[in-house]
């Protein structure tokens, strides 16, 4: 049911991709450096140009405004977060995913804040601790010494893995 209830807040959300990027994250080891390397160019099956992050309740205008074209789709709905592609000037796909069940937290790289270019985008991620909250950091690999010191905030191991 609540399945039903994410797929009908995200009309037109590419949700193969939204699995993709999240067995991304959330999958595997980090590397020697602390992070995974994601590079969203490999997860895509389409092609763009730009990729840009917009944060939940964003509404059509400002959408609209950040692409510079009008935007046909709906707002970001409450909880979500939107990565949307385009190329040529047309919007190709994009994921809504639900914050509560995939943290994933996009920072900003200097003069690119929330748009990245093909040609920018691999992304560092890796796992730290927000409070009592487990958080999924995405960061441009070049700005990843930015928050560096974030990786430091490891969460407390479950039970489970303190028995093993």
């Amino acid at each position: 049911m609540l399945a039903l209830l994410l797929l009908a807040g995200c009309n037109g959300s590419n949700t193969a991709l939204n699995e993709k990027l999240k067995a991304a994250v959330t999958g595997g080891e980090v590397g020697p450096e602390g992070y995974k390397t994601i590079r969203m160019a490999e997860l895509t099956d389409f092609d763009w140009d730009t990729m840009y992050f917009f944060q939940p309740n964003e509404d059509e205008k400002s959408i609209s405004d950040a692409i510079g074209f009008k935007w046909e789709g709906d707002a970001v709905p409450d909880n979500h977060r939107r990565l949307l592609f385009v190329k040529d000037g047309e919007v190709v796909s994009y994921v809504d995913y639900y914050y509560n069940d995939f943290p994933l937290f996009v920072y900003g790289c200097e003069a690119d804040k929330w748009v990245y270019p093909k040609s920018r985008s691999e992304f560092a991620s890796f796992k730290y601790c927000s409070g009592e909250e487990q958080v999924y950091a995405f960061i441009p690999v070049p700005c990843v010494e930015n928050i560096r010191l974030l990786m430091d905030n490891k969460c407390p191991e479950g039970e489970a893995a303190v028995a093993e």
